[in-house]
């Protein structure tokens, strides 16, 4: 069995790069998604590398430049923010929750994002994704946590193919544990209560589940190439997992291995921070992912794969069973030896213990503090958005949503 890289952790550290993407939904004055076209403000969303849309015409998404640090990489958000403000219409305004507001229009009327002639291949995958999902699940919106590890620590593609594999693999067995702590978008659908819909079994999912080989990156993209042509999935792009790996081979099925980065989908929209995340769990997640890369290979077979899938289905349930409070702690237990044996800066052990103490005390979680608030005022959703345009428009030294 192959070793796990022998490089420090303090060079994980001082050699990474990371990168965000944030996805809002835009809706009027009321509430109610927004059917106006992408602003022309924002520029070509073809063309525009910062600021373009997902699924829907009515659903701007923002994508920083590669940054060397995470405080960089927020100001990249804020500053990307401040420009969404600014280009879309007085009377707009951006939803701060993953779940999409309620009502919404008949599907058929919910806008699909339009790419132009130049954009013919998104355009056509739009559309194949809300004939075979149905076009309010495409509306879930999230951020997406993406970091890389210098080149000159993984020279080599396949050396670094093999390192985020491994990396992916042990993000993927214990994701239930960032599901649990980011999950801010509770929800009872069917009589069941969650902590996150959009990470529920309710929210993205394959329809049929994809269970790709991770023995090695060539198996890992052959896998990927059957379940193409089963016809479960179009392409990569359609692997609805909370964690991807990115690069040639790894996105395109054609080139040979040669993994770039790992990208974390997890966390939900959290209306309680701008730019819709607690920048300490920015930091959870890197802690999260030093962790993992540190962990020597082991087999992740569909069986286990599975028994995954279950743990993080159970992790956005709004109440914890036993089985799974052990879990939590035990995870709890092992960050916190890992941090202190690589005596990690404070920014990470503060991070851990701020989502340690939201676990202790379940009326600090993000899904009780979203659902006391939302109790106390029902328009509460509508306020944080209101405050989010303001904050952004007119910013205070530290702006924080309350």
């Amino acid at each position: 069995m192959r070793k796990t890289e022998s490089f420090s952790i303090s060079h994980l550290i001082d050699h990474g790069h990371f990168g965000l993407e944030c996805e809002h939904l835009r809706v009027d004055n009321k509430g109610r998604l927004a059917l106006t076209p992408h602003p022309r403000a924002l520029g070509n969303k073809q063309a525009n590398p910062e600021i373009t849309t997902d699924f829907s015409e009515s659903q701007p998404e923002l994508i920083t430049p590669v940054t060397s640090s995470i405080s960089e990489m927020r100001a990249h958000a804020n500053r990307l923010l401040t420009v969404i403000f600014n280009g879309i219409s007085d009377d707009e305004l951006l939803w701060p929750l993953s779940s999409p507001p309620v009502p919404l229009p008949p599907d058929e009327q919910i806008p699909i994002a339009d790419f132009g002639p130049e954009g013919k291949d998104k355009n056509d995958y739009r559309i194949y994704l809300s004939k075979k999902y149905g076009r309010r699940k495409q509306l879930y919106c999230g951020v997406h946590f993406n970091f890389s590890f210098s080149e000159n620590l993984l020279a080599g593609a396949e050396r670094r193919s093999r390192f985020y594999l491994n990396l992916a693999a042990h993000a993927m067995r214990y994701r239930y544990f960032l599901v649990h702590l980011l999950a801010a978008s509770p929800e009872t659908i069917d009589s069941v209560s969650y902590r996150s819909a959009r990470l529920s079994r309710h929210g993205y999912r394959n329809t049929e589940p994809v269970y790709p080989d991770f023995s090695s990156p060539e198996s890992y993209i052959h896998s990927l190439q059957r379940a193409v042509s089963d016809g479960k999935i179009e392409g990569p792009r359609e692997l609805y997992q909370l964690v991807r790996i990115k690069g040639a081979g790894f996105e395109d099925l054609s080139s040979a291995p040669n993994a770039s980065r790992i990208e974390l989908r997890v966390p939900d929209l959290n209306p309680l921070f701008l730019p819709g995340i607690n920048p300490q769990d920015l930091y959870l997640m890197h802690l999260y992912l030093l962790w993992c890369a540190r962990q020597e290979p082991s087999p992740f077979t569909e069986a286990d794969q599975r028994q995954a899938d279950a743990l993080a289905d159970e992790a956005s349930l709004l109440h914890a069973s036993d089985s799974f409070t052990h879990k939590m702690n035990e995870r709890f237990h092992v960050l916190r030896l890992f941090l202190q044996k690589n005596k990690l800066p404070d920014a990470y052990g503060e991070a851990l213990n701020a989502a340690e103490t939201r676990w202790r005390d379940v009326r600090l979680s993000y899904p009780a503090q979203i659902s006391a608030q939302t109790a106390a005022d029902p328009l509460i959703a509508l306020k944080w958005a209101n405050q989010m345009k303001n904050a952004y428009l007119h910013p205070a030294p530290h702006p924080q949503v309350k």
